[in-house]
């Protein structure tokens, strides 16, 4: 008996997909769950989210989105609710956010690029930004009073 077989022995159709052209997924079951409330929190208010992103555009506050979908039973605080909103509209500007390649602004300095490979970036881009006096060894001499 080969490797092969001997591994495959219990699989129907030896773990092979393209073994019989009739059997088909049928998805109908994983459809039907759909609409089934999730069992965590998170995933009840992701589901609800096209709605609730609908009621924030509308000018509704998070109070009373929170109050109706405690009515509706999705029994969550308001704490919790404001937490997985914030996730969700990260999210959402993240997907929405062009990937150009051109470099974003992030308050008034530009994000520059860096060395794919350069361990000491970090470092560099800190001293950049170091406040403070900075002493130099070879000033200018245009810039000297």
């Amino acid at each position: 008996m080969s490797v092969t077989t001997h591994l495959f022995r219990g699989l129907q159709n030896r773990g092979r997909l393209d073994q019989n052209a009739k059997d088909k997924l049928d998805l109908t079951r994983l459809r039907a769950r759909r609409g089934e409330k999730p069992r965590t929190k998170a995933g009840q208010v992701r589901q609800a989210w096209p709605d609730i992103k609908a009621l924030f555009e509308a000018g509704h506050s998070l109070k009373d989105v929170w109050a109706w979908l405690n009515e509706i039973g999705i029994e969550i605080g308001y704490a919790r609710l404001s937490h997985y909103t914030g996730q969700l509209k990260r999210r959402d500007q993240a997907l929405a956010a062009p990937t150009d390649g051109m470099s974003r602004e992030i308050g008034n300095e530009p994000e520059r690029p860096l060395a794919p490979n350069d361990p000491l970036a970090n470092i560099r881009e800190r001293e950049d930004r170091r406040s403070g006096f900075q002493y130099n060894s070879e000033p200018d001499v245009k810039k000297l009073i």
